[in-house]
């Protein structure tokens, strides 16, 4: 049975860290990185801002068949989860 990648999240290539990590634990799973880097950094923004941006990124990830979607940005994990 084929499963799809690990989805992970960050407003930026800060998360990217956390996928390096993620990979050293699980490194027979795919993943699919999604940086926001157009409109980093989250942290100034509204709370309605950062709720819609992290929708948008996190419907993206689901369409592309990610089982399971990783926040690794600490203001969307703040303000929108």
């Amino acid at each position: 049975m084929e499963q799809g990648p690990i989805g992970i999240f960050d407003s930026g290539y800060g998360g990217l860290t956390v996928l390096r990590e993620i990979v050293k634990v699980l490194p027979d799973h795919d993943f699919l990185y999604l940086g926001d880097n157009a409109r980093t950094p989250y942290g100034n923004r509204s709370f309605k801002t950062i709720y819609e941006y992290t929708l948008e990124s996190v419907k993206y990830l689901l369409n592309e068949d990610c089982p399971l979607i990783i926040l690794a940005c600490n203001t969307a994990s703040a303000k929108a989860l």
